[in-house]
């Protein structure tokens, strides 16, 4: 691995389309989160109201006048979106960092795995590197003839680990 140098404008362009991809990932979760709100607020609040009187649905842990089931509710919606982040590995904030740190390595290794995810316009390669096996991002879509067991070359950015460009050697 060589010492970080600085990236170049085109690559800066092609970091900044990956956060614009991940941003609209982030932003698609948001909605999933605030649909699973609504739906989850709503529901209960009519079955509560129309099968109970007011006092009985009132005091119910179901109530939207209950603090528990808002705290309940948020820390479920919360979650989920983590959850769905974690799942689909957004590097939002690792590219940021990289749009401002400017930092690209270079390096030769084989592949370990190559698997293709989020519908695919993602690319993972995991390459081991002194007895680490690390995970790389190809975010320009499905990497074609690329396998397991090659031995490739790639330019990265520090942060985020996304591959900016990939050789087979």
């Amino acid at each position: 691995m060589s010492d970080y140098t600085f990236i170049t404008t085109e690559e800066h362009f092609l970091l900044q389309d990956a956060l614009k991809k991940n941003k609209q990932q982030l932003i698609k979760f948001g909605l999933i989160g605030f649909a699973v709100t609504l739906v989850v607020a709503t529901i209960p609040q009519v079955y509560l109201y129309t099968h109970n009187n007011m006092g009985d649905a009132d005091d119910s842990m179901l109530s939207y006048k209950n603090l528990w089931f808002w705290i309940w509710l948020m820390s479920f919606v919360i979650a989920l979106i983590f959850s769905l982040i974690k799942l689909t590995d957004i590097r939002y904030w690792a590219i940021k960092k990289d749009l401002t740190a400017l930092q690209k390595a270079t390096l030769q290794a084989p592949m370990e795995a190559v698997y293709i995810e989020n519908n695919d316009s993602q690319t993972n390669i995991m390459l081991a590197q002194n007895q680490k096996k690390r995970l790389y991002y190809w975010m320009r879509g499905a990497l074609d003839g690329y396998r397991a067991g090659q031995e490739v070359e790639i330019t990265y950015a520090r942060y985020s680990r996304v591959i900016i460009s990939i050789n087979k050697l």
